[in-house]
């Protein structure tokens, strides 16, 4: 892809983006520990480790940014910002004692993302065999490229914006 294509696509992941934050009110996980009765054993109990979500307040949300770069396993503070924020969704993880995946801004994004590019360019026939590997490759490196280069600073003002 050139470079104008590339910035197109950019434009169209940063428009994605900022319909979810004008969508979804930022919150934020909390551990929790649910019990519930174990399903095959008589007078065991289990647990679940989901946890809960709330939503943030001004004060957190200004501590999440000013840490942001804190936690290494990220590829970039943005990345490390999308991923924690959350909303009031989740989905099932169908694994045991963490059965509820809530769901972020960057899991809405990526998911957002996907339809755009599916939507908009001809990737699969009907029956699912690829069409065309080397452009889906480059969409999904602009995906990436997206999220590894973006400061976080437009966005953060973006998320402000709920508790103006």
């Amino acid at each position: 892809m050139n470079k104008l294509d590339t910035q197109a696509v950019y434009l169209v992941i940063s428009r994605l983006l900022g319909e979810i934050i004008e969508q979804h009110p930022p919150h934020r996980w909390i551990k929790t520990e649910e019990v519930f009765p174990h399903p095959y054993q008589f007078n065991k109990v289990s647990y679940d480790y989901s946890g809960e979500v709330e939503p943030m307040t001004l004060e957190t949300f200004q501590d999440l940014v000013s840490k942001l770069g804190n936690d290494h396993w990220y590829s970039s503070k943005f990345e490390e910002l999308l991923h924690n924020i959350y909303i009031n969704q989740w989905v099932p993880t169908f694994t045991s004692n963490f059965g509820k995946h809530w769901q972020c801004y960057h899991d809405l994004l990526f998911d957002a993302y996907n339809d755009w590019k599916y939507t908009h360019f001809k990737l699969y026939d009907e029956d699912g065999n690829e069409l065309d590997e080397e452009l889906e490759n480059n969409l999904n490196e602009c995906f990436e490229d997206f999220i590894h280069q973006t400061s976080p600073e437009l966005y953060v003002k973006k998320m402000m914006k709920f508790w103006w």
